[in-house]
């Protein structure tokens, strides 16, 4: 078993040249390439919050740059070869300080606090 660890991101499916834009508002703190997840970006979400985008190609984010949630980061490449059987897909992993925390926990808590803010703003339209 010393051959396999647990994947501390997601592996979310999606088709090469997809493009993959920045998921919050965030300051590009690093971009580089490893044999594992790629292309990668790392990005800074304040609150000592990170998200690590990686299997991109293409990548447009520059380290030290702000971003808008939203903006091009890069695309998806095609994956490395430790996630061939996987196929195409982005690796998501969000870090608290040192650790890593589950994101769809955040993106839950931040579709629920934009639902909330909506339903708020109905009541006085």
């Amino acid at each position: 078993l010393e051959q396999y660890k647990c994947n501390p991101g997601l592996v979310i499916q999606s088709e090469v040249s997809t493009p993959v834009n920045a998921p919050a508002a965030a300051r590009v703190l690093e971009v580089g390439n490893n044999e594992e997840i790629g292309d990668y970006v790392v990005l800074d979400l304040g609150n000592d919050y990170t998200v690590t985008c990686g299997q991109l190609k293409e990548i447009t984010a520059v380290q030290g740059e702000y971003l808008e949630a939203g903006q091009l980061l890069g695309y998806v490449a095609e994956p490395t070869k430790y996630y061939t059987i996987e196929g195409s897909n982005i690796f998501l992993e969000m870090r608290h300080g040192d650790k890593t925390v589950d994101p769809l926990d955040y993106l839950e808590r931040e579709r629920l606090r934009r639902f909330n803010r909506a339903a708020h703003l109905r009541k006085f339209l």
